[in-house]
Formats: C-alpha cells, structure tokens, sequence
C-alpha cells in the first residue's frame, strides 16, 4: 500500500513497522524530521474538526510515538521527543446514558501544539486542547491537561509547571505556585 502524505521534506525518516492511518492525506512531515520504529500517526475525522498533523523541521521523535489526531496537532521545528509518548486531540464521546457504547459514539475533539524547541521526555501523554510552550520540558511519565507555557519545566500527573526559566539569572526557577 503507498502511504501519501501532504508532504514529505527533504531527508526525513520514518522508521520500521510505522502504521499510518492518513484520512484525507492530512499529514505534512518537514525536513530533516525523525521518527523512530513501531510508530503511529493516525487521523480520525471528527464532528467539529478537520484532522491534521504538521511536524516541522529539525523534530526527532523516539520510538514507538503515537499521535492519535481528530484536530490539528501541530509540532513546530526542533522539537525534541523522546520514546513511548502520545499525542492525542480526539477522545470518544462519554454519555453513559447513550444506548451507543463509547467506542462508536461521536468524536469530540481539540488541536493541540508543541511550540519551537520544546522538549517531551520518555512516556509523557499529552490530551487534547494543549499547547505546550516554546523551549519547555515536559518530564518522563508526565499526563499534560493543560497548557504549559514557554520556558517551563513541568512534571506529574497532571502535569504542573515545577520551574520557570529566569533569563536575567540564566537558571531554573522553582515556580512559584510549587
């Protein structure tokens, strides 16, 4: 089967056993973009979104990275992802009182960005609606619900901002709401 993509940029790799579930050819891989083995990138049409996902230039993604889209999911250039890590902007509808089982009920769904140079550590989950800000660090094994802004250190479940970059000093803060 040949996988078509908006774009595909100048030397960039996906590795080996990748599933590419690509609805309406919504992907766009930039330049000099890594992305390691056993790898998902999935779109999912939804109610209130056009799917997409746009990975910039200069990005490495680890392995075994899953973005699951029903939004826009925008990663912008050199971004840095470590293994095990999921993006996701859909999530299944959750009325219990629905006679429709979760799986088949409307996607709801919200974009998600990983602003320029930001850092994503090893099994890190990121939901839908967030935007991760410019140069932060998100820790190893951290859920991120909202929004983490630019030059920030945050970590957990949920994930909260534990450090705030101070550019008059050159050092990491501890933020002031830890």
């Amino acid at each position: 089967k040949i996988i078509r993509f908006k774009q595909f940029g100048k030397n960039s790799f996906i590795g080996r056993r990748c599933t590419v579930h690509n609805c309406g050819n919504g992907i766009k891989i930039g330049n000099n973009v890594r992305i390691g083995n056993d790898s998902r990138l999935s779109l999912y049409k939804s109610e209130d979104n056009i799917p997409e996902i746009l990975i910039s230039d200069n990005c490495y993604i680890g392995s075994d990275f899953s973005i699951i889209a029903g939004a826009k999911v925008l990663i912008e250039k050199n971004v840095l992802i470590a293994s095990y890590v999921s993006v996701i902007s859909e999530n299944h509808g959750n009325d219990p009182e629905s006679p429709i089982y979760y799986g088949k009920q409307p996607l709801t769904s919200s974009p998600v960005t990983i602003k320029e140079g930001a850092w994503i550590g090893e099994k890190v989950s990121i939901l839908p609606g967030v935007c991760i800000g410019k140069k932060s660090i998100i820790g190893t094994g951290s859920v991120v619900t909202k929004n983490i802004p630019d030059y920030c250190i945050a970590v957990g479940n949920p994930a909260r901002v534990i450090k705030v970059y101070n550019f008059d000093t050159h050092k990491w803060d501890k933020a002031s709401n830890t």
